[in-house]
């Protein structure tokens, strides 16, 4: 009963990243919309980057404060706050005029959400069991994954309205669940770590009692915390400098290399505008809506069997690099079948595909490359989806890790807001086009070879066992793998 109670908080929470989920989900969609287009004077690809990219500014702004917001307020205020400015920018983008105002309000909704992308599964892993971490802070992307497939499905079943609202209730829903979020959060508990660190013992002790089945895993945890805040919570640091000295420089670019491994993935092309591609293949408008939303109900189904049976058996790091290649060889395929069977030319796509015949060799080939995008989503959902944010989580002490992972989440949308602004423009440009995947195929391939490397697996580990193994192990070898040790011996290296 207590461990369900643990999972309903760390679901609860999770509806910050299911507003996450929804955003991306939607504004694909939306971009190709009629009502859309017409009513925000038919941006052309560097406007629609910015649609895109503006959002993420917003998100890497919101993620470089959620260290102080989360120390200074905690954790559960810091994602109220977030919840507040996704209830206003969502309101602005759904009353928008024209294309500036629906920007700012994806700035506006954007800083919400990086409050949230950082500050949710940091909450989730403060709250979260050791055996049961690796599913509750996967969470994030299950419901990233679940506010996605709901906004698709919503965007292909308002597509036949004749009017604004076709888009105007697709992203005026997302404040819905921004709303309840917020009034939601006031009945969860605050984090057991932050409360010890606030030196509010017996609160912490009083939540850890709702948290953990036995007064013996209540008791063993409870001191596990107070060891490591009477060393290091008195001091928390706040200054961005000890994210790159020596004790703790590692932790960071382990961190911040998960979160820019995961968008070197590619998996935001197609979140983001997956719709915009499909209809380059010469797809209709409803047609290529349907493929999305039959999209996106890929990946969160793959998550959950991801958190629930794979990511606290198999591990993080046996995940993240085959995935990379697995990834890679997708897009590699992607390109090449979209360069020998390329769809309708611009005019033809202008004049709403009028005169454009296509093939059965070139129709037999654009079902293969949706089918390439199918699998990609299955990898990244299989991968680095869940454990981008879980290693993340796992990876710093006390002192410093709301301080790193705020900087984790911000490089994944300092490198999010990149991807979002060139793909448009790489995709519609005659001299790149599909070859704009290989891009992609080529990181894929380096992270790969990064994470087999230098990535040390982190399961099953408390959190303040894990920050003294980090200190202690800082230089373990790669040979001597997970299989080498147990689970009650320090971090192991891949």
């Amino acid at each position: 009963m207590v461990r369900a109670y643990n999972i309903f908080c760390a679901s609860f929470a999770a509806l910050g990243s299911f507003l996450f989920g929804y955003d991306s989900g939607v504004i694909g969609g939306v971009l190709i919309q009629t009502y859309f287009l017409t009513a925000h004077g038919n941006p052309n690809a560097s406007t629609t980057g910015a649609i895109v990219a503006l959002f993420n500014v917003g998100a890497f702004l919101g993620a470089c404060v959620s260290a102080t917001c989360a120390n200074k307020f905690s954790r559960k205020r810091t994602i109220q706050i977030g919840s507040f400015f996704a209830a206003v920018g969502g309101a602005v983008q759904t009353a928008s005029i024209n294309a500036g105002m629906f920007i700012a309000g994806r700035l506006i909704i954007g800083i919400g959400i990086g409050l949230l992308s950082m500050t949710v599964p940091l909450y989730q892993a403060e709250i979260a069991t050791p055996s049961i971490r690796g599913f509750t802070v996967g969470l994030s992307q299950q419901f990233i994954g679940f506010g996605g497939l709901v906004a698709t499905w919503v965007i292909y079943g308002c597509n036949d309205f004749t009017s604004n609202v076709q888009w105007q209730i697709p992203i005026g829903l997302q404040m819905l669940p921004a709303v309840l979020l917020f009034v939601g959060t006031f009945y969860l508990p605050y984090s057991p770590r932050w409360l010890i660190a606030q030196g509010r013992r017996e609160e912490a002790r009083a939540v850890l009692t709702r948290l953990y089945t036995t007064e013996e895993e209540q008791q063993r945890t409870y001191n596990e915390i107070i060891e490591e805040v009477d060393q290091e919570a008195k001091v928390v640091s706040m200054n961005p400098k000890d994210l790159i000295a020596p004790k703790y420089l590692r932790r960071t670019l382990l961190a911040c290399g998960a979160q820019i491994g995961a968008q070197f993935t590619g998996i935001n092309i197609a979140n983001y505008y997956g719709p915009t591609i499909y209809k380059a293949l010469g797809f209709t408008t409803s047609t290529s809506l349907l493929v999305n939303a039959l999209y996106s109900a890929i990946g969160p189904i793959t998550n959950f069997i991801t958190i629930t049976f794979i990511v606290d058996r198999v591990g993080r790091v046996k995940l993240m690099w085959p995935g990379s290649i697995g990834m890679g060889v997708l897009l590699m395929l992607i390109a090449a079948v979209y360069m020998s069977f390329p769809g309708p030319t611009a005019e033809e796509q202008a004049n709403g595909l009028i005169g454009y015949v296509e093939s059965p060799a070139a129709h037999s080939a654009h079902i293969a490359i949706v089918c390439f995008f199918f699998l990609f989503t299955i990898v990244f959902s299989l991968s680095w989806g869940p454990v981008a944010w879980i290693y993340q989580s796992e990876i710093f002490p006390l002192k410093i890790r709301t301080m790193g992972t705020s900087a984790a989440t911000a490089s994944n949308w300092l490198f999010n807001t990149w991807i979002s602004q060139v793909s448009p423009i790489g995709l519609a440009d005659p001299k790149v086009g599909p070859k704009f995947f290989f891009v992609f195929m080529a990181t894929n391939f380096l992270v790969a070879a990064v994470t087999f490397f230098l990535y040390p697996e982190t399961k099953g580990q408390s959190l303040e066992k894990l920050g003294g193994a980090l200190d202690e192990v800082n230089d373990v070898e790669n040979s001597n793998g997970p299989e080498n040790q147990s689970e009650s011996e320090k971090v192991s290296a891949h």
